[in-house]
C-alpha cells in the first residue's frame, strides 16, 4: 500500500511526534473503505447502565469472556427462577441468544426471563413473543418453585404461549392426561421406527445420521401437547390460573366467572370446576348475576342457575334496576322474574320504573353508565308515535302485560304514564276507568286472581332496626303496615293495621291531595311473605292470603299479628292487598 505524506498539514500545522495524518490512494480505496467501516462498527461501544460499563456493538468471534457470561447467566435461569439477574440493560433479567430479533449481530442479546431459557429448543414452530405477561410469568414461578426447577416432562402448547408441565400434576386433568398418553404413545412409535432404521444395513451412513440428528431433539425432549381452544372465554389469565392450581390447589384467582368455569371444562379439571360453582354460588350480586346466569345455562348447572334466578327475584327492583348490569338483563330472564309471585318490590311503580330503564338500555347499547330518572322520561316523552304500536316495540309487549299497572296509584305517577308515550291510550284508558270505578265503589276491586292482580308494598328489615313502619294509601283507604322484632329473640310479627285519615301517622302534605272513604268497614284480602336468608339459602315464609274485616275500632283495626322463629336479617317483607266485592 503506497502512503504519502502531506505537505499541507506539514507546513499549516505544529510538529506533533504522536500524530500522523495518512491517505489512502485511490487503487485500494473501495476495498479498504469496507474494512474501515466494518472495524469502526466492530470497535464502536455504547455506555450502558450507571456503572460506566461499555457494551459492542458488532460481534467479536475472541469475545470469550462474553460467551462464558451467557451460558453462565442461561444456566443460572435455569436454576434459579425466582431470582432476577441484573444486566445492562435495565428492561431485561436474562442473557439469551437471539437471531431472529437482532440478525445482523451475533452477540447474545437481552431478552425477557423465564422464555429465554428454553425457547430455541422447543419453539421453533410456534410465534413466541420476547415478553411474556404477567401471569404466564406467575405460572413459571411456581411451577418452578414447586418442583424445584425440575425438567419439565411436557410442553402445552395453547393459546400463543407453551406451558411445561410435570408428570406429577397431570393426573389432576383428565384432557392432559389424555394428550400426554397419546404423545407417548406416538413417540414411542417414531422411537420403535428410529431403531429399526439403525440396524438396516442397507441404509447408507451419512443419511442415517442426518435422519437421527435432524430428531434426536424430538425424541429425548420434553413431550409437545398441543391444545386448540375455540371457546372465545378462554384468555391467557384462566388458563394459567388453571395450570397453577395443578400445582398449588390453594392459588386465588383474579376472579371467579366464566372464563375460569370454561377453562376448568376445557382442561377436564372436575375439583377446579365444583369449586368455581360453589364459589359462584357465594359471590352473585349486580355485577355477576346476568353473567352467571348465562353461564349456567351454557353449562347447564340448574343449581347455578335457580340461584340467580332466586337473586332477580329479591333484588331485580331494588339492587339491579340502579346497575348498568341491567343491559345484560335477557328478555325471557326479565319476563319469567316479573312474572314470579316472589318478586320483591316496594310498591308497583318500581317495577314499572325498572322496566323503563332496561328498556332504555336496550335502545341505546353503548351508553356506559345509567341514566338519570329525567333522561328515561324525556327520551320516552319526545316520541310522538307510541312505543308498543311501532314495529320496532311490538316484541316488548308482553314485558309491560306482566306489570300490575293498576297498582300504580299516585296522581305523579299516574301522569308520567301519560307522559311517556309507551303505552297505548286504549291502556291508559282502561287504566284510569278502573281506578275511577273502583274510587267511585267504595274501593272494590275488580278482581279474578289474587296471586296475580293483589297489589304489592314492601320493605326490608336490616339488622340494626328493631321495628320497621310503612304507611299505604289505597283507593280513600289508609294502613299502617308494620314489622318488629320480639324482644331479644329471633322472632319476627308482622301485621297490618287500618288507620283514620287524620291518623298522626299519617302525612299531612299527602291527605290533602289525597282521597278518603267514609266508610266504616272495608273487607280486605290480604297475604303477608317473609324471604330471609339462613343455612346458605333464601328461605320463604307465607301467611297465605287471609281474607278480613278492617274497622276503625280499636279491636277491629288490626290484623292477627303473623310470627315466625328463627329469622335472621336482612328480612325482605312483602304486603300483598286486595279489596274484594
Amino acid at each position: 500500500m503506497h502512503i504519502q505524506g502531506s505537505h499541507l498539514s506539514n507546513r499549516n500545522m505544529p510538529f506533533r511526534p504522536h500524530t500522523r495524518s495518512m491517505f489512502i490512494t485511490s487503487h485500494n480505496s473501495q476495498q479498504n473503505s469496507t474494512r474501515s467501516v466494518s472495524a469502526r462498527s466492530l470497535c464502536q461501544r455504547t455506555q450502558a447502565g450507571h456503572t460506566n460499563r461499555w457494551q459492542l456493538a458488532g460481534a467479536l468471534g475472541s469475545d470469550l469472556l462474553g460467551h462464558a457470561q451467557v451460558q453462565r447467566a442461561e444456566e443460572f435461569g435455569d436454576k434459579s427462577a425466582d431470582r432476577k439477574i441484573l444486566s445492562a440493560d435495565p428492561m431485561a433479567l436474562h442473557w439469551h441468544e437471539d437471531a431472529t430479533s437482532c440478525p445482523q449481530s451475533l452477540l447474545p442479546r437481552l431478552v425477557h426471563p423465564l422464555s429465554a431459557s428454553r425457547r430455541t429448543g422447543l419453539c421453533k414452530d410456534v410465534t413466541w413473543s420476547s415478553k411474556l405477561d404477567s401471569s404466564v410469568e406467575q405460572f413459571y414461578i411456581l411451577s418452578r418453585r414447586v418442583t424445584q426447577n425440575a425438567k419439565p416432562d411436557a410442553v402445552l402448547e395453547c393459546l400463543g404461549v407453551r406451558w411445561e408441565l410435570h408428570c406429577s400434576v397431570l393426573s389432576d386433568s383428565s384432557k392432559l392426561s389424555e394428550l400426554y398418553t397419546n404423545s407417548k404413545r406416538q413417540r414411542d412409535v417414531q422411537l420403535q421406527e428410529r431403531a429399526a432404521i439403525g440396524k438396516d444395513s442397507r441404509a447408507s451412513k451419512s443419511t442415517c445420521e442426518r435422519g437421527l440428528a435432524y430428531r434426536k431433539w424430538h425424541l429425548s425432549g420434553p413431550l409437545i401437547l398441543r391444545l386448540p381452544v375455540t371457546d372465545a372465554s378462554i384468555n391467557k389469565e384462566a388458563l394459567s390460573f388453571a395450570l397453577r392450581t395443578l400445582y398449588d390447589p390453594e392459588e386465588p384467582p383474579n376472579e371467579w366467572g366464566e372464563t375460569v368455569l370454561s377453562t376448568a371444562a376445557l382442561l377436564g379439571m372436575s375439583n377446579l370446576f365444583q369449586k368455581c360453582l360453589k364459589e359462584m354460588l357465594t359471590n352473585i350480586s349486580s355485577s355477576t348475576v346476568c353473567s352467571f346466569h348465562r353461564v349456567s345455562c351454557k353449562f347447564k348447572e340448574t343449581i347455578l342457575q335457580r340461584a340467580c334466578e332466586r337473586w332477580l327475584e329479591l333484588f331485580l327492583v331494588i339492587e339491579l334496576s340502579c346497575h348498568i348490569k341491567l343491559r345484560d338483563l335477557p328478555f325471557d330472564l326479565l319476563l319469567k322474574t316479573l312474572l314470579s309471585p316472589r318478586l320483591f318490590t316496594s310498591n308497583e311503580y318500581e317495577v314499572l320504573r325498572a322496566v323503563l330503564y332496561w328498556l332504555y338500555l336496550q335502545l341505546n347499547p353503548f351508553r356506559q353508565t345509567l341514566p338519570a330518572h329525567s333522561n328515561v322520561i324525556t327520551f320516552f316523552s319526545k316520541e310522538t308515535a307510541v312505543f308498543l304500536e311501532q314495529p320496532q316495540g311490538q316484541k316488548y309487549i308482553t314485558i309491560f302485560q306482566a306489570l300490575r299497572m293498576h297498582g300504580i296509584t299516585e296522581w305523579q305517577h299516574l301522569q308520567e304514564l301519560q307522559n311517556i308515550r309507551v303505552l297505548p291510550e286504549s291502556w291508559l284508558l282502561h287504566i284510569l276507568s278502573n281506578h275511577y270505578h273502583t274510587l267511585y265503589s267504595g274501593g272494590d276491586m275488580a278482581m279474578t286472581d289474587f296471586s296475580k292482580q293483589a297489589i304489592r308494598f314492601g320493605m326490608m328489615f336490616d339488622r340494626e332496626q328493631e321495628c320497621c313502619t310503612q304507611t299505604i294509601s289505597l283507593y280513600g283507604f289508609y294502613f299502617l303496615l308494620q314489622a318488629a322484632k320480639m324482644g331479644e329473640s329471633d322472632t319476627y310479627s308482622f301485621s297490618i293495621e287500618r288507620l283514620r285519615h287524620w291518623d298522626p301517622a299519617l302525612c299531612q302534605s299527602s291527605i290533602v291531595s289525597r282521597p278518603y272513604s267514609v266508610r266504616s268497614d272495608r273487607s280486605v284480602c290480604y297475604h303477608i311473605t317473609v324471604q330471609s336468608y339462613a343455612s346458605g339459602e333464601w328461605q320463604e315464609h307465607s301467611s297465605g292470603p287471609v281474607n278480613q274485616e278492617f274497622g276503625l275500632c280499636k279491636r277491629r283495626c288490626r290484623s292477627k299479628p303473623f310470627q315466625i322463629e328463627g329469622l335472621s336479617p336482612p328480612i325482605l317483607v312483602t304486603f300483598s292487598l286486595a279489596f274484594p266485592f
